[in-house]
């Protein structure tokens, strides 16, 4: 059964950091960065490590990084904007096939 959220263990904080609550994921080298709308996350590891705790909503547009497609509010020239003002900005060419990807997650996600 998938949990849902991911786990953060550090050595000042143990957390769950809840996956509806996820705009997006990022890794720095060895430290996987997740932003909330009210703050950022980090533990060390592997963004593999973490792709297994994910559900459908996310997507993994780059190597080091993954987006909640729930949370996008819009997809303009390479930029994705999310709930809160967030903004993240990625390849021109790993943004067409996001935003692709994306299309067809909304058709199927329209009720």
């Amino acid at each position: 059964m998938k949990q849902d959220y991911i786990p953060v263990i550090t050595r000042k904080e143990t957390t769950r950091v809840y996956l509806k609550d996820i705009l997006y994921i990022e890794t720095e080298l060895r430290i996987i960065n997740i932003y909330t709308e009210s703050r950022i996350y980090r533990k060390y590891g592997k963004l593999d490590d973490v792709m297994g705790l994910l559900n459908s909503n996310f997507y993994r547009c780059h190597k080091s990084c993954v987006v909640n497609l729930e949370k996008i509010v819009s997809m303009e020239d390479g930029v994705f904007y999310f709930y809160g003002g967030r903004t993240l900005r990625i390849g021109k060419n790993k943004y067409q096939y996001t935003r692709s990807y994306y299309r067809k997650y909304l058709e199927q996600n329209t009720k």
